[in-house]
C-alpha cells in the first residue's frame, strides 16, 4: 500500500515497512464473500486478530472461546473485521467473521456477525482454505446461505430503497467520542445514500476475495477508521463522489 507522507490521510490504508505479523495465515483463511448482483458497495479493508487462547474480541462485543461446548477444541481462531465505507443506511459498516482452526490448521467451524449479534456454523462451504459467506444486500450481515436472508427480505428491501441513508453517520461503541454525529453529517450522508438506493436482486453472483493488500492487523485498521470517515465527509462536502 502507498504510504502517506504528504498525501491526505484517510485515502490509503496504512503501510508497514515489514510484513504485518500473521498476514500469511490471515490471507490463507480469509473468507470469500458472495454479493448481490446489484450491491453498490464493496469492502475496503479487513482488520485481523489472532487468538491462540480464549479472550475478548477487540472489535466486537463478545468473548472468543477456543473450547466451546459441543464442538471440538480449536488451536486458534482468526477474527476478521470487514470494513465497508458504506452501508445503504449509513456511513460505514464493520461486519465480522471468525474462522476456527485445529492443530493441523484445518477449518473446524465459522462464526459470523448478523445485525449486532453473531452465530456459528460447523459446515460452511469451503473454497480451498477459504470459507464462503453470503453478504446481505446493502446491509452486509453475513450468512452461510442465501436462504437465511429471506425472513429479512421485505424489511431489507425498504432499507435499500425508501430508507436509504436514514442512519446518517453511524457511531458504534468503540468509536464513541471519536466520531462526531451531527445534523450536518447526517444530511450529507443521507443525501449521498439516497442517490445510491437500489432494489436487491437476491442473486449472489459476485464474489469478493479478501486479498492480501487490504488485510492489516486490527489496531492499524482501528487507528485508520476515524481518518477514513473524516476523508469521506470531506469528499461529500466538496461534492465529490465517495
Amino acid at each position: 500500500m502507498q504510504s502517506l507522507n504528504a498525501v491526505e490521510t484517510g485515502v490509503y490504508l496504512p503501510a508497514s515497512d515489514e510484513e504485518w505479523p500473521g498476514l500469511d495465515l490471515a490471507e490463507r483463511y480469509a473468507p470469500h464473500l458472495l454479493l448481490d448482483r446489484e450491491e453498490p458497495f464493496l469492502p475496503v479493508a479487513v482488520g485481523y486478530t489472532m487468538f491462540e487462547s480464549d479472550g475478548y474480541s477487540p472489535s466486537f462485543p463478545r468473548y472468543i472461546g477456543l473450547t466451546p461446548v459441543g464442538r471440538p477444541p480449536a488451536a486458534k481462531a482468526i477474527e476478521y473485521a470487514i470494513w465497508w465505507d458504506w452501508d445503504i443506511g449509513h456511513i460505514y459498516e464493520l461486519e465480522h467473521a471468525w474462522v476456527y482452526l485445529d492443530e493441523q490448521e484445518r477449518v473446524l467451524c465459522t462464526e459470523m456477525s448478523w445485525h449486532g449479534g453473531c452465530f456459528g456454523i460447523d459446515n460452511v462451504p469451503l473454497d480451498g482454505t477459504h470459507v464462503v459467506l453470503y453478504s446481505e444486500p446493502g446491509k452486509h450481515a453475513l450468512s452461510a446461505s442465501a436462504e437465511a436472508f429471506e425472513t429479512e427480505r421485505p424489511h431489507n428491501e425498504r432499507i435499500c430503497q425508501e430508507r436509504a441513508g436514514a442512519g446518517g453517520l453511524w457511531v458504534t461503541p468503540i468509536f464513541e467520542g471519536i466520531l462526531k454525529k451531527t445534523p450536518e453529517t447526517d444530511a450529507l450522508v443521507g443525501a449521498h445514500l439516497k442517490a445510491r438506493a437500489f432494489r436487491p436482486s437476491y442473486e449472489f453472483t459476485r464474489r469478493f476475495v479478501i486479498s492480501r493488500d487490504i488485510l492489516l492487523p486490527w489496531p492499524e485498521l482501528k487507528a485508520w477508521i476515524p481518518q477514513r470517515v473524516a476523508w469521506l465527509l470531506r469528499q461529500l462536502r466538496q461534492g465529490m463522489v465517495a
